[in-house]
């Protein structure tokens, strides 16, 4: 008799097997931050009403993790395809823009995140740093690479056309902001990272 139950159990592993292979896995949630970011994971509690709980993306546990509800713009439900609005006009904690106009800004940051390369700018550092700490060799050397990156974050930053998905609202105050500050974040960390990689790079050479 149980020799019999035994081959019957085995007998439905595969079935078993199959179905959970074929099940179909939850789709995920998107989760649009106000500084153009987007988190793609699934939204698994939002009665709190300062934060919203989600599933951290890629892990394999299924860890759970919180995120402020001021840094959210909004979150669209695979189920659904409703899109809840987080953000809030509200300019007595800098939200000066609309919602509308709230939208464009984070256009314009997504934008200049994928469009925007400072090539030139990061060879210029790199050059000076390398040439700074090639020629003094010492604790000076520091000086002229910090110098540019001071002075380069002045100049104008120009829409790269390419990278602008909607160019509906290019030229419009919000979008151009957001690109802007963007844009100016990126060229500041290249200008830094590549200046200090030849400032090394020419003190190891001199």
């Amino acid at each position: 008799m149980r020799i019999a139950v035994t081959l019957f159990f085995l007998c439905l592993l595969p079935f078993y097997g199959h179905s959970q292979d074929t099940a179909k896995p939850v789709a995920p949630d998107t989760i649009l931050l106000n500084n153009g970011k987007v988190v793609i994971t699934q939204v698994t509690d939002t009665s709190s009403p300062s934060v919203i709980t989600i599933i951290k993306p890629g892990s394999r546990k299924h860890k759970k993790i919180e995120l402020d509800r001021e840094n959210i713009f909004s979150v669209k439900y695979s189920k659904t395809g409703k899109e809840d609005i987080y953000y809030i006009y509200d300019t007595l904690v800098g939200h000066d823009f609309t919602v509308e106009d709230a939208r464009k800004f984070i256009a314009g940051e997504q934008d200049a995140m994928k469009g925007f390369h400072p090539v030139g700018i990061s060879i210029a550092a790199f050059s000076i740093g390398f040439a700074s700490g090639d020629y003094e060799g010492n604790f000076f050397a520091a000086a002229p690479p910090f110098f540019f990156a001071g002075i380069i974050s002045y100049p104008i930053i120009r829409v790269r056309h390419k990278s602008v998905r909607d160019i509906k609202i290019a030229n419009t105050d919000p979008y151009l902001y957001g690109y802007y500050l963007a844009a100016s974040g990126k060229r500041e960390l290249h200008t830094f990272l590549w200046g200090g990689i030849g400032l090394v790079t020419g003190l190891a050479a001199n």
